[in-house]
């Protein structure tokens, strides 16, 4: 069958998914749960997603550190990953405590909030071991850095400048994010009884998630280079588009 490439972004109440074929072909979907998405997309060639994979034991994952870095004033937007025993606590005073414990960092109370997508991550890569190939971590921010020529942006996704930005940048890979952005922007976000998602940016954001995973591990880049792995062999990694301007200098300079 044709390829296909799945980008996922939590989006308020389920995953916005932007699905693109090996064409120029997308369709959008909204999924309740990633055992959902996984439902209807078990023959993707792989599967991006907005979500920490592998969880670390004692400190900071090198990953989200080296992300932060990269982002500088969009840095925010990556949230420490808390270490496994953490997110499978009940609540915040005990996830806090135990992240505290174990390791020297403290658990953010926005990446609170995001627990619960990191424990139904984390429990379906430990159901179904035979996703863990193609159900791979990116983040967004990122994947923007990246298509700007590895500089942070300017404006940040809240914004209409940002929002803008951030279109023109997916254009430029693949022409028709254009489109499919602004149709999805009008179907999911408005009016206010649209399916959930929370906005424009996450429209965006999904949109640049699949256009990294049509890229393939051939047009990656990744944090760190060389990504250790958790105590379930889960690699501790975000992938994001390589820079294939300065690839294709190097392979033309030694032609």
């Amino acid at each position: 069958g044709m390829a296909k490439y799945v980008g996922l972004e939590w989006a308020s109440t389920g995953w916005f998914g932007v699905v693109l074929d090996g064409d120029d072909g997308w369709e959008t979907g909204v999924y309740p749960s990633v055992w959902s998405a996984w439902k209807y997309h078990t023959d993707a060639d792989r599967i991006l997603i907005d979500a920490p994979i592998g969880l670390p034991t004692d400190e900071r994952r090198a990953c989200d550190v080296a992300a932060r870095r990269a982002l500088g004033p969009r840095g925010s937007s990556v949230l420490y990953t808390p270490i496994r025993d953490a997110v499978y606590r009940e609540t915040l005073p005990e996830a806090k405590a135990t992240n505290e414990a174990a390791a020297d960092f403290s658990i953010q109370n926005q990446a609170w909030h995001t627990v619960p997508r990191i424990r139904e991550v984390d429990e379906f890569l430990d159901m179904f071991p035979s996703a863990r190939d193609r159900l791979i971590e990116t983040h967004p921010e990122v994947c923007f850095y990246a298509l700007n020529g590895r500089r942070p942006l300017a404006a940040s996704n809240r914004t209409s400048e940002g929002i803008h930005r951030r279109i023109d940048l997916l254009a430029e890979e693949f022409p028709p994010a254009r489109t499919a952005c602004r149709e999805s922007i009008d179907r999911y976000t408005a009016p206010s009884y649209a399916p959930s998602v929370g906005g424009a940016a996450d429209v965006v954001d999904a949109m640049a998630v699949a256009v990294t995973a049509r890229r393939g591990p051939d047009g990656w880049s990744t944090l760190p280079e060389a990504p250790p792995a958790d105590d379930r062999g889960l690699p501790m990694r975000i992938v994001f588009p390589a820079d294939t301007t300065q690839t294709r200098l190097t392979t033309l300079s030694s032609a």
